[in-house]
């Protein structure tokens, strides 16, 4: 033998390489392909959770051909064995240990064939956290998995009118959706152009989401409200008749109501024009008010240098000037009842100030040339006055006049005051002696 293999080491070592390289090939496909080989498999076997669901039929699911098990899109184990036990189907799935600890006992399942050869997934909803866990080996029962139902099922389910129905939708759905009238490109901008609506949902929904607890409140506030009203049943009542009753006002005044909306146009145009006269006023104030900011600065400190002043004309305005208006309160109410008049006359007196205003206007003009204005010769009519009329002291010109009052007239002008207060302080104004002081009349 020895002999043998030393005359054929090179065909040995050639077999013995060739097996190596078939392992190593076998290997590789194994592990890139979709079978999972068992956890006694040294170095590429894998240890992995068992579980079984029971189902009411199995139709298309193979185990061995990588068939996987899903949640949530995401692939965590495959389907290992199908057996038939009391009528129905049970399907054996191999989880990833990872993966196993998601799943929980109120978990559902359901078969879906992944492409148009009836290529099966078992998607499973891993159910709520507040459930256990499901264990290994154990069997999730009929009530919780559903199998895959066939087009024919469905169309054997409806009876012939309804089947009928459905044929001629699918003709007239082929016919709306004609590629050669191009009312397919013009279904698909359809949906394209729904793909902002529904981003725009799927924010909204996301808020929703985060706002969950405050939806939540807001309908446990919504129902407390209800409650609340309904116990106050009776009080409802009467705010429906007191609003009926407003109604009812309302109503009748419609014809009121009718012309302030007609008027409202108007005030909501002149209120605009307001409004943009504020904006303008506000944009051309704010420059001058930054601008006005060092000047108030600036009076803070001449407004500590009055504070002196004022605490010193406190006791003349508060025992001097505060008697004296009390004092003449009287007669300035009787001026303000002799000034009535006065509105009346206002017209003419406006008119009056008019014409003498284009007057004294005729006085200063001064014309062009050598001709002079009346201003011109004002000085000269002032110097033949004080010439004529005036006299002249030790103290400057004095007017010539004279006011003459007689004892009796002096005495008539007291009794006058004496019945009119409110005149007396106009007289003594003027100036004029009372009787004690002129000689020889007290």
């Amino acid at each position: 033998m020895r002999r043998a293999l030393r005359a054929h080491i090179r065909d040995v070592l050639a077999i013995a390489g060739l097996i190596l390289a078939g392992l190593f090939a076998m290997t590789v496909i194994l592990v890139n392909q979709r079978a999972v080989l068992p956890s006694w498999v040294p170095l590429i076997g894998t240890d992995r959770f068992e579980l079984k669901a029971d189902f009411t039929t199995a139709q298309a699911v193979t185990p061995g051909q990588g068939q996987s098990v899903d949640i949530s899109g995401i692939k965590v184990g495959e389907v290992s064995s199908v057996t038939l036990q009391d009528g129905h189907a049970v399907v054996g799935m191999e989880v990833d240990n990872k993966y196993a600890s998601l799943i929980h006992t109120n978990s559902s399942l359901l078969l879906r064939p992944k492409t148009g050869l009836n290529d099966m997934v078992v998607e499973v909803d891993p159910g709520t956290q507040s459930a256990p866990e499901v264990t290994e080996g154990s069997t999730i029962p009929l009530a919780s998995t559903k199998p895959q139902v066939n087009p024919d099922e469905v169309l054997a389910s409806l009876d012939a009118d309804t089947q009928q129905f459905l044929k001629l939708l699918l003709a007239n759905g082929a016919e709306a959706l004609d590629p050669a009238k191009g009312r397919d490109v013009k279904l698909s901008n359809a949906l394209r152009r729904l793909d902002p609506f529904a981003r725009d949902i799927s924010r909204i929904s996301g808020a929703l989401v985060t706002r969950r607890q405050n939806v939540a409140n807001s309908i446990h506030n919504f129902q407390l409200l209800s409650t609340e009203l309904g116990d106050r049943d009776q009080d409802l009542v009467n705010f429906v008749d007191s609003s009926d009753a407003v109604l009812a006002s309302f109503a009748k005044e419609q014809a009121s109501i009718r012309g302030a909306v007609q008027e409202l146009p108007g005030t909501l145009k002149e209120a605009k024009g307001a409004l943009t006269s504020a904006n303008d006023l506000a944009l051309q104030s704010g420059p001058a008010l930054k601008k006005l900011i060092p000047g108030a600065k600036a009076t803070a400190p001449a407004l500590r240098a009055l504070r002196p002043f004022f605490q010193q004309t406190a006791g003349p305005i508060e025992n001097q000037i505060r008697p004296f208006t009390q004092q003449v309160a009287s007669p300035v109410t009787h001026l303000a009842q002799i000034s009535q008049g006065l509105g009346r006359a206002s017209p003419g007196l406006r008119t009056g100030f008019t014409n003498l205003n284009e007057g004294l206007n005729a006085l200063a003009y001064n014309p062009p040339g050598d001709q002079e204005g009346f201003l011109f010769y004002v000085p000269w009519l002032n110097h033949d006055l004080n010439a004529t009329y005036l006299l002249q002291d030790a103290y400057g010109p004095i007017r010539r006049g004279i006011v003459l009052e007689s004892c009796g007239t002096a005495r008539t002008a007291d009794s006058v005051l004496q019945a009119e207060p409110y005149l007396r302080m106009l007289y003594q104004l003027t100036g004029q002696p009372r009787v004690p002081n002129i000689p020889g009349c007290a």
